[in-house]
C-alpha cells in the first residue's frame, strides 16, 4: 500500500503525520492525479491558492468529496433505506440536499449574497464584543480542573469552549452542548471518511433529521420574536428580496454548529499538543506576550485543522502546466501548500516568530475564505492566554496515547491528557 493510499485508508500512522506524503506529491508535480482517490491532488502552496481564487474556473459544490461514487457510504444509504423507520429521515434529508447549496457549497453569484446575510454577525466589532464572553467561559471551563492538576484537554476544554461560544452566538444556550456535540460528530462522518460502517451512516442520517427538527423550530420562533442573535439574522434575511428558503436556514445553522465548533477544537487542543511537544515553548510565549497571535498563525500553517476541500472544474483548465478536464475534481490541500518550502522558509520548523505565518491557507483563499476566522483567531488566543495564566508546564500524562480522528480531512486528537503545574 503506498503512503498516500494509507492516508486514504485512514492509517493511524499516515494520520499523525502526513506531511511527508504530501512532499513526496509536491516533489512529483504541482498536481498527481490518484486512481484510489478518483481525483487530482494540489500540494503546492502556488497552485492550490490559484484554484481557490479561480471560481470562474472551479466549482465548491462538492466540497468534502470528490462527487458522487460508489463506495460504502452509497451502498449503506441504499441498505438503510429499506428500513420503514428511516423513511422520514431519509426525505429530510434528501430534501435538503436537493435544494440547498449554501456558503461552504455554493458558487458564485449565490454565495456573494448568502455571505451578505452573515456578514454582521462576523464583523470585527461584533467579535470584539464577544471577547469577554469568550474569556468567562473559559474561565469557567478552566476552574473545573485547575485544581487537579491534569486534564484531557480535548473534552474538558478544547470541545466545549468553542461549542459554547457558537451556542451563545445562535442564542440556543448551554442546555443541549452534548446534544450538540453528538449532533456534530455524526454529520461529519463522511468528511475524510469514503468508507462509514451502516450505523455510523445511521447515525448521520438521524442527526440530520434531528438537527433540522429542533432548528426548525427555532428559526420558526425567531421570525416572531426576532432576538439579537446568529438565529434570528438567518431566520428574517433576505436575499433579493426573498426569504431564506427553509433547507437554506438549516444548512446555514448545520455549518455554524459543525465550523464552530470542529476546526476551533482542533486548533485549539494542537496549540496544547505544540506546547507539551517542545520543552521551552510555553515559557518563551509566557515571557513575551506579543507571541500570541503569531503562534496562533503559526499553530494554523503547520497543523491546519481542516487539511483540504475538493474543487470541480467547470472547464478545461491548466494549472501550473498541468491540465485538468472539465468535471474532474482536486484535493486541494492546505496543509501541504503549508509547508512549501518555496512559501516557506524551513516549513516542518515550528517556528512563532515566522514573519509570513498569516499567509497559510488553513482558513481558505479568494472567495470562500472562512467567515468564521476572526472568531476562531479569537476564541484561540483566549485559549492561550489561559494556559500560559492557568496551566504551566504543559505535559504529557503517562497514559496519553496520541491518535487522531477517523478523517484525512479533518485532522485532530482524539484525545490529550496533560499534566500541567
Amino acid at each position: 500500500m503506498s503512503d498516500v493510499t494509507a492516508l486514504f485508508a485512514r492509517q493511524q500512522d499516515a494520520l499523525r503525520c502526513p506531511y511527508p506524503i504530501f512532499d513526496d506529491l509536491r516533489d512529483d508535480a504541482p498536481l498527481v492525479w490518484d486512481d484510489g482517490l478518483g481525483a487530482w491532488i494540489a500540494t503546492t502552496y502556488r497552485a492550490t491558492r490559484a484554484i481557490l481564487r479561480d471560481t470562474a474556473n472551479w466549482s465548491s459544490k462538492s466540497p468534502t468529496s470528490p462527487g458522487p461514487r460508489e463506495s460504502a457510504m452509497t451502498e449503506a444509504m441504499a441498505t438503510l433505506s429499506q428500513e420503514p423507520a428511516m423513511a422520514d429521515a431519509f426525505e429530510k434529508m434528501l430534501s435538503g440536499r436537493r435544494t440547498a447549496a449554501v456558503l461552504l457549497n455554493a458558487d458564485p453569484p449565490d454565495h456573494v449574497r448568502q455571505r451578505r446575510v452573515v456578514n454582521a454577525a462576523f464583523r470585527p466589532d461584533r467579535i470584539r464584543a464577544l471577547e469577554p464572553t469568550v474569556r468567562q467561559r473559559s474561565d469557567e471551563l478552566i476552574g473545573s480542573f485547575v485544581e487537579r492538576g491534569s486534564v484531557e484537554f480535548v473534552s474538558e476544554y478544547a470541545v466545549l469552549l468553542p461549542m459554547r461560544i457558537i451556542a451563545d452566538a445562535l442564542g440556543v444556550g448551554d442546555d443541549d452542548l452534548l446534544m450538540f456535540k453528538q449532533w456534530s460528530d455524526d454529520l461529519v462522518i463522511p468528511i475524510g471518511n469514503a468508507s462509514p460502517s451502516v450505523d455510523q451512516v445511521r447515525d448521520f442520517i438521524t442527526s440530520t433529521r434531528d438537527f433540522a427538527d429542533y432548528f426548525s423550530e427555532k428559526l420558526e420562533r425567531r421570525t416572531r420574536e426576532p432576538q439579537d442573535d446568529l438565529l434570528s439574522d438567518v431566520a428574517n434575511a433576505e436575499l433579493d428580496g426573498e426569504r431564506l428558503t427553509h433547507a437554506e436556514q438549516i444548512s446555514m445553522c448545520q455549518q455554524f454548529l459543525v465550523a464552530g465548533n470542529e476546526t476551533t477544537t482542533k486548533l485549539i487542543a494542537n496549540m496544547a499538543n505544540r506546547f507539551a511537544s517542545e520543552e521551552g515553548l510555553q515559557d518563551s510565549i509566557a515571557a513575551d506576550r506579543e507571541l500570541i497571535p503569531p503562534f496562533v498563525e503559526e499553530s494554523l500553517r503547520f497543523e491546519a485543522p481542516v487539511q483540504g476541500l475538493f474543487r470541480q472544474a467547470k472547464n478545461d483548465v491548466t494549472v501550473d502546466g498541468v491540465t485538468v478536464s472539465a468535471g474532474e475534481h482536486v484535493w486541494i490541500v492546505y496543509a501541504a501548500a503549508n509547508r512549501d518550502e518555496d512559501k516557506f522558509e524551513c516549513p516542518a520548523e515550528f517556528d512563532p516568530a515566522r514573519s509570513n505565518a498569516r499567509e497559510h491557507l488553513s482558513f481558505g483563499n479568494g472567495e470562500h475564505f472562512c467567515i468564521g476566522a476572526g472568531l476562531a483567531r479569537a476564541e484561540a488566543q483566549v485559549a492561550v492566554e489561559a494556559m500560559l495564566e492557568h496551566l504551566p508546564n504543559l505535559r504529557f500524562a503517562e497514559l496519553h496515547e496520541p491518535a487522531y480522528e477517523d478523517s484525512f480531512i479533518l485532522r485532530g486528537l482524539k484525545t490529550l491528557h496533560l499534566d500541567f503545574g
